[in-house]
């Protein structure tokens, strides 16, 4: 791949990202000031962090504010403190000074930065899981940007995105030792990632678990993946989160129970929740449209529609994976031609020395040999990752399952963590249908999830006491809407530079797209 092709696809995972930057910012400034209880909590939980100590459930809230809704407990006390410790020297002060409103505009400011750093990851991650379909990977990340659930948490003081972030990095990492093997500067970043994601949400287990698993499968040359190596970087990339965030979790069996820290007799005394069992659970339609409804904004259960931006792409990508398969399995592949050559010492240099690399030169024999291996070798690693993303998607899924036997909510929130992995599928499904139709595609379902982001915006009138919040989400829809228009733009300038030679069959990433 050309590399001026290379810096298109960086361009349009950045245009993404800046799209998701703007497009939380018109939310959260057009947004009522704790519009839910969550985000009360949340807020809370960093000012008392600024204030030097983790709060408790029972304690309830220690800020005293004149607006919103103000739930009656703590209960968000059960998260890890990094997202808050990230908040804290903002939005204490500001709340300490009694700029209240200031404080909340200011934790959703810092979210919506990382709605925008999450894109970033969402895009490094796909383009590790599909490295040689560029395409692919700058898509997926638009996928996420536009996703109208992680723009809704992007514009509010919700902790969910660190996790949804260093999900899409721990992918990114499992997806890289499978592929090429372990290395010194992987397993540190290893080791970085599955720290500071369990300092995030205890969810994020599922990811360590991916990663450890990544390890042991890793298949590559080099001291670190020998038998010795490898079980020196399990050692470290458990040993990380472990000393990260055991002692909170501990904390929270100490204070709680459990190490989830969940209340479920009080939810089920005050917020009449029930627990379920598994088939009730699973049997639910409720269950699954709660998880999955990503994208459906604010409009409301008996609008169909915004289904199709997750249930379109997804079913695309089936047929970019499956018929491309079925024509190769029915054609007989003819054999390559043998060159010939009238030199007869070149042929033997060829035939003597295996060190030699030049295709002209080289055995043909030898040649076909290599490249079989290679292609198996990819091959194995397509299979690997591919399945890798499946566990992701049901490990979380039935962590959600449980969560909601035991009395939670099937909230839509709780499914973000698995938007990157479906926004790579999704993607597939987007990008693989040529040079003119895939543009095309991805510019029909940007508009739609545009229209679905815009949808939750109100600029009717200011949603805070200051007039100027009005302005603010003005501005940041035409700079959202700009960052729109150049990921349109990126995409089909990249589209349209691609050769238009046929291209060979792939031999490497499962997916049957095309860049």
């Amino acid at each position: 791949m050309r590399r001026p092709t290379m810096t298109l696809h960086s361009g349009i995972v950045l245009a993404a990202a800046l799209f998701a930057v703007f497009a939380a910012i018109a939310i959260g400034f057009s947004a009522p000031p704790f519009n839910s209880g969550d985000e009360a909590a949340h807020l809370d939980y960093a000012v008392t962090v600024w204030h030097g100590h983790l709060p408790v459930f029972e304690d309830g809230l220690t800020i005293d504010s004149t607006f919103g809704i103000i739930p009656p407990v703590q209960w968000v006390s059960q998260h890890p403190p990094l997202f808050y410790a990230v908040l804290a020297p903002v939005v204490g002060p500001l709340w300490d000074s009694g700029q209240h409103y200031h404080a909340v505009l200011a934790g959703r400011v810092l979210n919506a930065v990382f709605a925008g750093l999450t894109v970033l990851a969402a895009g490094w991650a796909a383009r590790r899981v599909l490295p040689t379909r560029p395409g692919a990977a700058s898509v997926a990340a638009v996928v996420v940007s536009l996703t109208s659930m992680f723009l809704l948490v992007g514009g509010a003081v919700y902790n969910d995105l660190p996790n949804v972030a260093f999900g899409a990095l721990a992918i990114g990492v499992a997806a890289t030792a499978l592929r090429r093997g372990l290395s010194t500067r992987l397993v540190v970043l290893a080791a970085v990632v599955t720290a500071a994601g369990m300092l995030s949400r205890l969810t994020f287990a599922v990811f360590v678990v991916a990663v450890l698993v990544a390890v042991v499968c890793a298949r590559g040359r080099g001291w670190w993946n020998g038998l010795v190596g490898k079980l020196v970087a399990l050692v470290v990339v458990a040993a990380a989160p472990a000393l990260a965030a055991g002692w909170f979790f501990l904390r929270n069996e100490r204070v709680t129970g459990n190490i989830a820290g969940s209340q479920p007799e009080w939810a089920a005394a005050h917020l009449h929740r029930r627990q379920h069992g598994f088939v009730e659970t699973v049997a639910d339609p409720g269950f699954w449209t709660g998880v999955f409804s990503v994208f459906r904004g604010h409009f409301t259960l008996d609008v169909t529609w915004p289904w199709v931006l997750l249930v379109g792409p997804l079913l695309l990508a089936v047929v970019v994976a499956v018929v491309p398969a079925l024509r190769r399995n029915g054609r007989v592949r003819p054999m390559a031609p043998r060159p010939t050559t009238t030199d007869p010492t070149t042929t033997d240099r060829a035939t003597t020395d295996p060190t030699t690399t030049d295709p002209t030169t080289a055995d043909p024999t030898t040649v076909t040999g290599r490249r079989r291996r290679q292609d198996a070798t990819d091959r194995v690693a397509d299979v690997l990752v591919a399945l890798m993303l499946v566990a992701v998607v049901v490990l979380v899924v039935f962590l959600q399952i449980r969560f909601t036997m035991q009395g939670g909510a099937a909230q839509a929130r709780y499914g973000l963590p698995v938007v990157p992995v479906l926004a790579v599928v999704m993607a597939i499904g987007l990008s693989g249908f040529g040079r003119m139709l895939s543009p095309l595609l991805v510019t029909a379902w940007v508009a739609a999830a545009g229209y679905d982001w815009f949808a939750i915006v109100d600029l009717t009138g200011p949603a805070f006491h200051e007039p100027v919040t009005l302005t603010v989400s003005r501005v940041a829809v035409v700079l959202a809407i700009v960052a729109l228009a150049a990921v349109l733009t990126l995409v089909w300038t990249a589209s349209l530079r691609r050769s238009a030679v046929a291209p060979q069959p792939p031999t490497s990433d499962f997916p049957a797209v095309t860049a």
